[in-house]
């Protein structure tokens, strides 16, 4: 098949390991890929070596990269970008005469729609609302229980255009790293050998309930095991004023000697530092990083946002609290770290649960179910 995904931008978030996943995994059935898009959203605040990587990973695929500007400025200047930009992802399409055209940022699906053709689209994020842009694709991809009754009840999708297919992750999350280099890469990064490590993925911020967990730490675990414990946060912040932000709150919690924050990175060796693992968000569609964490046998606590009934059976794998319940969370915690036995067993059910159903390989055929479904319509 010959596909050509629409795409805003590319950020430093879940949305690029999904496509970039999804991508390689259908080149390597055969398939042409061509991406359409604005670029790479780099920030003076973030490593700019994830996005070079990310291009650079495209252009081994042999994915023809398809630009176009995206709208900024004043209301003139965004105005006629617009729709210069209107032309360029409408010419691309023309060119490239793909059977199958995924939108995969929701402003940009009423493109196709004006061109009279069949498309498909992603839920990726629960925060879009409903405007003159969204235009309802042919087949609409949900991504989780939780994105699937979003869509309904927000955007008014029509039930019968959802099909769902959850995200995947490679399975190289479930490649165990030996002992010594664990070890090596605690002491690299100076976090405590002696100390259980609860581990957070992602931006530092209040969307992704940062200080939910540092709340929870530094409020609701009893003061013996709070001694037990060392927090590492892996994740970027969205600007200056957050970095401050985070430091104020574990300043005031007392926290900042049992602290490690490190910039993103590739997480795979990290999970498997970390005793248990915590997805404290505010707002999520899926939730990857938490599946990241139960393949690589991490016991995982996250809050009830989207994705987590889908991933979880609460006490069997891993546990949910609700969100934005840091005391919840709190007693939570306690309960795991001080029963190792307990922690053990859930995170090797939480392992077996994200290889039964969430590799890139079932992702990528339920994709593909999708995409022939388009084609015969």
């Amino acid at each position: 098949m010959k596909i050509a995904f629409v795409v805003m931008r590319f950020g430093k978030d879940g949305l690029a390991t999904n496509i970039l996943e999804l991508t390689r995994g259908l080149v390597q059935k055969g398939h042409e890929l061509h991406i359409i898009t604005s670029g790479f959203r780099r920030t003076p605040s973030t490593n700019n070596h994830f996005f070079e990587a990310l291009q650079t990973e495209f252009q081994t695929l042999g994915v023809s990269l398809h630009y176009f500007e995206e709208p900024y400025g004043n209301k003139l200047k965004k105005g006629i970008t617009s729709l210069t930009s209107l032309f360029k992802i409408r010419g691309a399409l023309k060119k490239i005469n793909p059977e199958v055209i995924h939108c995969h940022s929701p402003n940009l699906t009423f493109i196709p729609w004006l061109m009279g053709k069949k498309y498909i689209s992603t839920v990726h994020a629960d925060t879009i609302t409903p405007n003159a842009r969204y235009k309802h694709p042919t087949l609409l991809i949900a991504v989780s229980k939780g994105s699937k009754e979003f869509t309904e009840r927000v955007m008014n999708s029509p039930p019968k255009s959802i099909r769902m297919v959850y995200h995947g992750i490679s399975e190289r999350f479930a490649t165990v790293i030996p002992k010594n280099e664990l070890e090596q890469l605690k002491k690299t990064n100076t976090i405590p050998t002696d100390k259980i490590i609860i581990g957070f993925v992602g931006r530092i911020s209040e969307m992704k309930g940062t200080d939910i967990l540092v709340e929870a730490i530094g409020k609701y675990l009893t003061d013996a095991t709070r001694e037990k414990i060392h927090l590492v946060l892996v994740g970027d912040y969205l600007n200056k004023d957050k970095e401050k932000w985070l430091a104020e709150m574990l300043r005031k919690q007392k926290l900042e000697y049992c602290t490690t924050v490190l910039p993103f990175q590739d997480p795979k060796p990290l999970y498997q530092l970390f005793d248990v693992f915590v997805l404290p968000s505010r707002s999520d569609t899926f939730g990857l990083v938490a599946v990241e964490a139960m393949m690589s046998g991490c016991c995982t606590l996250r809050a009830d946002s989207n994705g987590a009934y889908d991933q979880i059976d609460h006490g069997i794998n891993g546990m949910i609290f609700q969100m934005e319940n840091a005391p919840q969370l709190g007693q939570q915690l306690e309960q795991v770290l001080t029963d190792e036995s307990l922690r053990q067993e859930m995170a090797k059910k939480g392992k077996q649960k994200a290889l039964i159903n969430f590799t890139n390989e079932r992702m990528i055929k339920n994709t593909i179910t999708v995409y022939e479904e388009l084609i015969m319509m």
